[in-house]
């Protein structure tokens, strides 16, 4: 299945920050682009490009001032001399990391070191990830911090996530969190949102929609007191997935609770379990199971710029477009 990814990430880019994006492509891969875009228009400037060319053996560096204006590319320059022109393999899962320097990009693939690249544009322009080409899935779109302290303080990758989406800063109430998914599989199987409690497993949400033979959404949070366990489930609202079509599911953040909508209509809400939440959680963690799996397509974060979160059910109109 070919698919892409393209989302507004959820803070100002600073010197010290990280991206991590992971996924595989398709056999007989030509190209693949992951952009720091300024926004989601068509022409929207390009801070920094990475394209994996696969005929051509190389990953171009580039930025793009819009208006059709290109700056000079790098194929060879300032690449790591142990470093092949192209690592990807087409077919082949992928992992590429940029790390923010001063003054220039620090890149790596697959955990080895590739290059650097000059910083041409402001990096507080960039707004957007876009993950396009010939990608057969994305895992991770992370976006972390290291410095002046590290957030999350746990930086893993875990294989056993459906798709990770890590911010760099605490969120403050007023925030929501956007995914697009088309759900496919099994049948029998689910899947999860989950939030966590800084850099421990323990969750502090989990929204587990449960299709054939319940099709109802659970959510319940782990137990501060006693490590593991959870509490009290609750199951209201009814259910409003199907399989094989699209949804959009908007996570906002109050004061006091998590309030859900799901294709523009408001779906449930969520009590906090947990003392001080918003200071703790550290971003978003998608999970499948029994054959279950789900296409993500978007993850945006939009600040809608007061607690309450009054209206917030429209971000996840099918019809509106986060820009």
């Amino acid at each position: 299945m070919k698919t892409e990814f393209v989302g507004n990430i959820a803070f100002v880019v600073e010197t010290g920050h990280i991206f991590v994006i992971s996924g595989q492509t398709l056999t007989g891969a030509e190209r693949l682009d992951i952009d720091l875009k300024s926004g989601k228009h068509d022409d929207a400037p390009i801070p920094l490009q990475l394209s994996v060319r696969f005929t051509e053996n190389a990953i171009v560096r580039n930025t793009y001032r819009g208006n059709n204006e290109w700056f000079s590319e790098e194929r060879d320059e300032n690449r790591d001399e142990n470093a092949n022109p192209n690592p990807l393999v087409a077919g082949e899962r992928f992992q590429v990391y940029i790390f923010v320097g001063e003054n220039n990009y620090y890149i790596s693939v697959n955990k080895e070191p590739f290059c650097k690249y000059s910083i041409r544009a402001p990096i507080e322009d960039i707004r957007t990830i876009s993950v396009t080409g010939d990608l057969e899935w994305i895992n991770q779109v992370d976006h972390r911090s290291s410095y002046p302290y590290p957030h999350p303080l746990a930086q893993k990758d875990e294989k056993d996530v459906a798709f990770s989406n890590d911010v760099p800063s605490n969120f403050q109430a007023g925030h929501v969190i956007v995914a697009t998914a088309i759900p496919y599989g099994n049948i029998k199987g689910g899947f999860v949102f989950a939030f966590r409690d800084g850099a421990t497993d323990k969750q502090v949400l989990h929204f587990n929609a449960r299709f054939r033979p319940e099709f109802t959404v659970v959510r319940n949070a782990m137990n501060d007191k006693n490590d593991f366990e959870t509490r009290h489930e609750e199951r209201s609202g009814g259910f409003p997935f199907k399989m094989e079509e699209q949804f959009k599911l908007a996570i906002a953040f109050t004061p006091k609770e998590f309030m859900f909508a799901v294709n523009g209509v408001y779906f449930n809400s969520f009590q906090y379990r947990t003392n001080r939440l918003l200071d703790k959680i550290s971003g978003l963690k998608i999970f499948t199971y029994n054959g279950f799996n789900l296409e993500i397509t978007s993850i945006d974060h939009v600040y809608i710029g007061h607690p309450a979160c009054k209206g917030f059910e429209q971000y996840s109109h099918p019809d509106i477009m986060i820009f």
